[in-house]
């Protein structure tokens, strides 16, 4: 037996076991796959840098109800991740409050806990080793992988969604002797805290498989063990205080912004060139469902093939009705559906486990070798890029290059092979390769990261005079805000002008396009102390911006 072998072998030993160890195995794996590229991304404008700022000021002020951003508001999202958020820099210090690390905390536990509660879910689902392979799927996913490195709203959603449809996969599967103890209360807990990240939309998911499930099982009564009553004044206990005391501080802006603007105009049009017809995700999952989307075809064809198996049907019941609401919404970002990815993993390893025997056909092989390649092609893009810019491969892109052909490697041997359990392996080695060659590389490409240089720029000028007044004109992202100690005045060239002539000391950021409006209106000559050129991801743009000190 060679050690193959014996891997395969032991992964099938472990499926087996009490469900303790497989889920160390799933939260190791997990952790792997997210960590690369944690702690040394910069901070990426302007979704990440928006709510971790918004959180930054919400420590700095101990207000816990209002959500600022700059001089503003950000009324967007309720304020559950912003409260997760300034918990996480309350632990780990508030010397970390500049760090965007600290902010990214909660996404990676609720990602990993994502990964976990896939498995629970994929238990009652389908066995033991679909769990363990739906949940390494899960943890492979670039999407996923991606919303675990990112202070936003999206990884801590996935896990509020998936623990209320943990209790309902029980109840559907097991009746009502699986929900004694404190089940339902997790599964009312999990609405109000996903209403408090992101408003209706995690309810939204679990509520339509819920009508689903009505519609297939003909009846309501199997859902009396949730315990409506209490159920529900549990989630208006968890929900009601902040949206009230918000509505009391902010009167209608809130509701306005949140309600009006972010949820009903996404619904309506497509805002922040973000829209995209009915279809796209259909066609996006191949790459953002990525390497996981390898099985995809086995899951389409056991969703079809065993529709009415109970197990399945729950996982139809939760992933089409939501997928057709988001394919028909206007505005479509790649996480959107991302709620939706886990029941897709418990298919694909469902399906591959109950493929027929015998080797892979031909259209299959056709299709793994395309699906593998795109690996290196993905690979590619961020040297490519790098190197419109005078920066070639790094070693770090190098070494996810060199995960990535032994991910190919893998996978295309094992699933050979005729193997269950090992080929998700490759698959990490896969993801792995991506998240290196991609999240590492970039990392050290300073030409991406401007407010980085300007962020250096700030504290030199701290050095050079006491407390200059900070001003920006015509740069404006949100990471300039959280890199550094002053909150910046964004503002145009004449009432900066302005300001600076107000002021004894003044430091000035002036971008290339707005530089000849402000050396007008300057009222007095300033000192060039710097200057920074780079590529804004936040508006992907060239960007030349002067740094002037008044003293």
């Amino acid at each position: 037996m060679n050690w193959r072998d014996r891997i395969e072998l032991a992964l099938a030993g472990l499926a087996a076991e009490r469900p303790a160890r497989p889920m160390i195995l799933v939260a190791l794996f997990a952790l792997v796959m997210f960590l690369p590229g944690f702690f040394t991304v910069p901070p990426i404008d302007r979704d990440e840098t928006r709510f971790a700022q918004a959180s930054r000021q919400m420590v700095e002020s101990g207000d816990l109800i209002d959500i600022r951003l700059g001089e503003g508001t950000r009324y967007k999202k309720p304020v559950g991740i912003y409260w997760l958020q300034s918990a996480a820099v309350a632990l780990v210090g508030k010397s970390h409050v500049n760090d965007i690390w600290a902010y990214r905390l909660p996404s990676l536990a609720m990602a990993v806990a994502a990964c976990l509660l896939t498995y629970l879910i994929a238990l009652s689902l389908a066995g033991a080793q679909a769990a363990l392979l739906a949940a390494l799927l899960l943890a492979v996913c670039f999407v996923l992988g991606g919303e675990a490195r990112l202070a936003k709203t999206d990884a801590t959603l996935l896990a509020t969604v998936l623990a209320a449809q943990l209790v309902l996969a029980r109840l559907h599967m097991r009746g009502a002797q699986a929900l004694r103890g404190g089940w339902p209360w997790l599964f009312w807990g999990a609405m109000g805290a996903s209403m408090l990240i992101k408003g209706p939309i995690g309810p939204m998911v679990v509520g339509l498989t819920i009508l689903a499930l009505i519609a297939l099982r003909r009846g309501v009564r199997w859902l009396a063990p949730l315990r409506w009553g209490p159920g529900l004044l549990l989630f208006v206990v968890i929900v009601l205080p902040w949206y009230v005391a918000i509505t009391l501080k902010s009167g209608d802006a809130f509701w306005a912004e949140a309600l009006g603007r972010d949820l009903i105009g996404k619904i309506g049009e497509g805002q922040e060139s973000h829209g995209a017809p009915p279809g796209a995700y259909a066609l996006a999952v191949w790459l953002t469902f990525w390497p996981a989307s390898v099985l995809l075809p086995f899951g389409l064809w056991y969703g079809w093939s065993a529709r009415r198996d109970p197990g399945v049907l729950f996982c139809l019941a939760w992933l089409i009705p939501s997928w057709l609401v988001f394919e028909v919404t206007a505005t479509k970002l790649i996480h959107y559906v991302l709620p939706t990815y886990p029941a897709l993993a418990v298919l694909c390893a469902a399906g591959w486990l109950a493929r027929p025997d015998g080797p892979l056909r031909r259209p299959y092989r056709l299709f793994l070798a395309v699906a593998l390649l795109l690996g290196l092609l993905l690979a590619a893009v961020p040297v490519i890029f790098s190197l419109q810019y005078g920066a070639g491969p790094s070693v770090v892109w190098a070494l996810g290059v060199a995960l990535t052909l032994a991910g190919i490697w893998a996978v295309w041997t094992r699933m050979r092979a005729g193997d269950r359990l090992s080929p998700v392996l490759g698959l990490g080695l896969l993801s792995l390769g991506l998240t290196i060659s991609l999240f590492g590389h970039l990392a050290r490409f300073d030409h991406i990261w401007p407010s980085n240089a300007l962020a250096a720029l700030h504290r030199e000028a701290q050095q050079m005079c006491d407390d200059p007044v900070f001003l920006s004109v015509g740069y404006e992202e949100p990471s300039l805000m959280l890199l550094t100690t002053q909150l910046p005045r964004f503002s145009g060239p004449e009432a900066a002008a302005q300001a600076v002539g107000d002021a004894g000391c003044a430091l000035v950021f002036v971008e290339d396009r707005m530089r000849a409006g402000f050396d007008i209106a300057a009222q007095r000559p300033g000192e060039v102390i710097g200057r920074v050129e780079g590529f804004g991801l936040g508006g992907a743009d060239e960007l030349g911006i002067t740094a002037y000190l008044f003293r």
